[in-house]
Protein backbone atom coordinates (compact mmCIF):
# COMPACT_ATOMS: atom_id res chain seq x y z
CA UNK A 1 0.00 0.00 0.00
CA UNK A 2 2.90 2.61 1.08
CA UNK A 3 4.78 1.79 -2.33
CA UNK A 4 1.30 2.88 -4.61
CA UNK A 5 1.22 6.24 -2.17
CA UNK A 6 4.67 6.66 -3.38
CA UNK A 7 4.44 5.77 -6.92
CA UNK A 8 0.98 8.12 -7.28
CA UNK A 9 2.98 11.14 -5.91
CA UNK A 10 5.85 10.44 -8.14
CA UNK A 11 3.48 10.30 -11.09
CA UNK A 12 1.38 13.47 -9.36
CA UNK A 13 5.00 15.66 -9.56
CA UNK A 14 5.82 14.51 -12.91
CA UNK A 15 2.36 15.00 -13.93
CA UNK A 16 2.82 18.46 -12.48
CA UNK A 17 6.16 19.37 -14.11
CA UNK A 18 4.73 18.37 -17.31
CA UNK A 19 1.79 20.47 -17.03
CA UNK A 20 3.60 23.67 -15.91
CA UNK A 21 6.15 23.13 -19.29
CA UNK A 22 3.06 22.53 -21.56
CA UNK A 23 1.64 25.81 -20.16
CA UNK A 24 4.46 27.79 -20.07
CA UNK A 25 5.27 26.80 -23.50
CA UNK A 26 2.06 27.50 -25.31
CA UNK A 27 1.69 30.54 -22.94
CA UNK A 28 5.28 31.96 -23.78
CA UNK A 29 4.40 32.92 -27.78
CA UNK A 30 7.99 32.87 -29.06
CA UNK A 31 9.69 29.54 -28.42
CA UNK A 32 13.33 30.96 -27.99
CA UNK A 33 14.76 32.73 -25.46
CA UNK A 34 14.68 36.29 -25.55
CA UNK A 35 17.63 38.07 -27.27
CA UNK A 36 18.87 34.80 -29.41
CA UNK A 37 17.87 35.31 -33.04
CA UNK A 38 18.12 32.44 -35.38
CA UNK A 39 20.89 31.76 -37.55
CA UNK A 40 21.33 32.52 -41.24
CA UNK A 41 20.80 28.51 -42.52
CA UNK A 42 17.40 28.67 -40.84
CA UNK A 43 16.55 31.69 -42.28
CA UNK A 44 17.81 30.77 -45.63
CA UNK A 45 16.01 27.40 -45.18
CA UNK A 46 12.81 29.57 -44.26
CA UNK A 47 12.94 32.00 -47.14
CA UNK A 48 13.90 29.19 -50.09
CA UNK A 49 11.03 27.56 -48.29
CA UNK A 50 12.49 24.44 -47.78
CA UNK A 51 11.34 23.78 -44.14
CA UNK A 52 8.41 21.41 -43.03
CA UNK A 53 5.22 23.09 -40.90
CA UNK A 54 6.84 21.95 -37.98
CA UNK A 55 10.08 23.30 -38.41
CA UNK A 56 8.51 26.71 -39.96
CA UNK A 57 6.03 27.31 -36.82
CA UNK A 58 8.32 28.47 -34.65
CA UNK A 59 10.42 30.13 -37.05
CA UNK A 60 7.10 32.43 -37.36
CA UNK A 61 6.76 33.17 -34.30
CA UNK A 62 10.28 34.21 -33.64
CA UNK A 63 9.85 36.30 -36.34
CA UNK A 64 6.90 37.56 -35.06
CA UNK A 65 8.54 39.18 -32.02
CA UNK A 66 12.29 39.88 -33.37
CA UNK A 67 12.24 42.58 -35.69
CA UNK A 68 16.32 41.72 -36.20
CA UNK A 69 15.47 38.34 -37.69
CA UNK A 70 12.44 39.80 -39.74
CA UNK A 71 14.63 42.61 -41.46
CA UNK A 72 17.54 39.89 -42.25
CA UNK A 73 14.67 37.40 -44.16
CA UNK A 74 13.43 40.89 -46.20
CA UNK A 75 17.03 41.61 -47.12
CA UNK A 76 17.36 37.40 -48.07
CA UNK A 77 13.70 38.14 -50.28
CA UNK A 78 15.18 40.71 -51.27
CA UNK A 79 18.64 39.20 -52.48
CA UNK A 80 16.84 36.59 -53.56
CA UNK A 81 14.42 38.46 -55.94
CA UNK A 82 17.10 40.70 -57.47
CA UNK A 83 18.98 37.17 -58.97
CA UNK A 84 15.86 35.40 -59.62
CA UNK A 85 15.81 37.61 -63.22
CA UNK A 86 19.30 36.41 -63.55
CA UNK A 87 19.39 33.33 -66.09
CA UNK A 88 21.54 31.13 -64.93
CA UNK A 89 23.86 29.12 -67.77
CA UNK A 90 24.64 25.50 -67.40
CA UNK A 91 27.08 24.12 -69.21
CA UNK A 92 26.58 20.99 -70.74
CA UNK A 93 28.83 19.26 -72.38
CA UNK A 94 27.95 16.19 -74.96
CA UNK A 95 29.17 12.73 -74.19
CA UNK A 96 28.95 9.94 -76.40
CA UNK A 97 28.16 6.44 -75.20
CA UNK A 98 31.32 4.92 -74.82
CA UNK A 99 31.89 1.30 -75.59
CA UNK A 100 32.12 -1.33 -73.04
CA UNK A 101 35.48 -2.21 -73.67
CA UNK A 102 36.55 2.02 -72.65
CA UNK A 103 34.78 1.06 -69.60
CA UNK A 104 36.41 -2.28 -68.70
CA UNK A 105 39.67 -0.87 -68.73
CA UNK A 106 39.12 2.66 -66.84
CA UNK A 107 37.91 0.04 -64.67
CA UNK A 108 41.07 -2.18 -64.40
CA UNK A 109 43.14 0.50 -64.27
CA UNK A 110 41.81 2.08 -61.65
CA UNK A 111 41.07 -1.38 -59.76
CA UNK A 112 44.97 -2.25 -59.92
CA UNK A 113 46.68 1.65 -59.99
CA UNK A 114 48.20 0.97 -64.13
CA UNK A 115 48.98 2.75 -66.21
CA UNK A 116 49.01 2.21 -69.81
CA UNK A 117 51.41 5.35 -71.01
CA UNK A 118 53.77 4.76 -67.71
CA UNK A 119 56.81 2.92 -68.63
CA UNK A 120 59.15 0.63 -66.02
CA UNK A 121 62.71 0.43 -66.92
CA UNK A 122 64.78 -2.34 -64.73
CA UNK A 123 68.50 -3.06 -65.14
CA UNK A 124 70.06 -6.02 -63.13
CA UNK A 125 73.81 -4.77 -62.22
CA UNK A 126 75.53 -7.24 -63.23
CA UNK A 127 78.35 -9.47 -60.65
CA UNK A 128 82.26 -8.68 -61.34
CA UNK A 129 83.27 -11.99 -61.81
CA UNK A 130 79.98 -12.12 -64.56
CA UNK A 131 81.56 -9.70 -66.39
CA UNK A 132 85.38 -11.03 -66.34
CA UNK A 133 83.81 -14.13 -67.17
CA UNK A 134 81.59 -12.68 -70.99
CA UNK A 135 84.99 -10.64 -71.83
CA UNK A 136 87.27 -13.51 -72.03
CA UNK A 137 84.33 -15.56 -73.90
CA UNK A 138 83.59 -12.59 -76.33
CA UNK A 139 87.30 -11.98 -77.22
CA UNK A 140 89.51 -14.08 -79.26
CA UNK A 141 92.08 -15.80 -77.97
CA UNK A 142 95.63 -14.45 -78.71
CA UNK A 143 98.00 -16.17 -81.09
CA UNK A 144 101.19 -16.66 -80.13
Amino acid sequence: MENTLKLNSEELQIQGLLDSYLKRRTAGGSSTAAGSHLDEDTLSAFVEGSLSERETLPVVNHLVDCSFCRHVTTELIRFDLAFADVPVEIAETEKQPAKISEILSGFVARLFGGNESAVFAHQEQEKPEDAEAEKTEDQPEPKE
